[in-house]
């Protein structure tokens, strides 16, 4: 699983919250698609084995009393062509439970967030269902493991360039996290395509598949507010 190598010290967190609870299905998919999505962004998907690195991300927590789930989709990206360094994520699209938290960060923070029912468990067997109105757009279910997770602390910390170059926050993701590989064989994951919600044919197109789940029941997950993109 990637690290980040960026740090920003100066950074103010608007939201800085703990004991969040989480499921994320890490994956690869097909680098040429991604390349040519991120070109217009003036950025290049970081890669390992010629392979584009994304994550599918849903968590369950609470910000002054108000308890709120998010569904994110993001792309790892790199600054320069070779694309062997994380240096931050790229949001299409993500989803909140809540339309008012959606509204507010499409509108205050730029963010391409929208309303969403979404479902989570991050207990065995883990889960993520993602449903706008009626249309369940995405189900992904662990089967039982046959050996135990590898437990590891895992912290990263960096930019999320927003599309069509609209800015950039910066977020820190950490917590001890419970591994366990995604099996093509047993583990359910199914997604629909959506007129309204085209990230999801890009995820059919570019040949989404998962490798790595990863669960957390008490991570800290701390967001800014949005910056203009650095200068390149």
């Amino acid at each position: 699983m990637p690290k980040s190598t960026v740090t920003n010290t100066s950074i103010q967190y608007a939201a800085d919250l703990y004991n969040v609870k989480e499921v994320t299905l890490h994956g690869t998919a097909d680098l040429s698609f991604w390349e040519a999505v991120l070109h217009k962004e003036r950025l290049f998907p970081y890669h390992e084995a010629d392979k584009a690195i994304l994550l599918l991300s849903a968590i369950d927590a609470k910000w002054r009393g108000f308890k709120f789930r998010e569904f994110v989709i993001a792309v790892g990206v790199c600054r320069n062509e070779n694309g062997t360094s994380l240096d931050g994520y790229y949001l299409p699209h993500a989803f909140n439970s809540s339309k008012l938290l959606a509204f507010s960060e499409r509108v205050f923070f730029r963010t391409p967030y929208f309303h969403g029912n979404i479902r989570l468990e991050n207990k065995l067997p883990a889960s993520i269902k993602l449903q706008d109105r009626r249309e369940v757009l995405l189900d992904a279910r662990m089967s039982i493991p046959s050996t135990p997770p590898l437990v590891e602390y895992l912290e990263w910390e960096g930019p999320i360039f927003l599309p069509n170059n609209r800015g950039q926050f910066f977020a820190v993701l950490a917590g001890e996290a419970d591994i366990y590989p995604f099996s093509s064989e047993t583990d359910r994951f199914e997604i629909k395509p959506s007129a309204r919600h085209g990230i999801f044919q890009q995820l059919i197109d570019s040949n989404f598949t998962g490798s790595v789940w990863s669960l957390r029941s008490k991570s800290r997950h701390a967001k800014s507010k949005t910056y203009k993109r650095d200068a390149e």
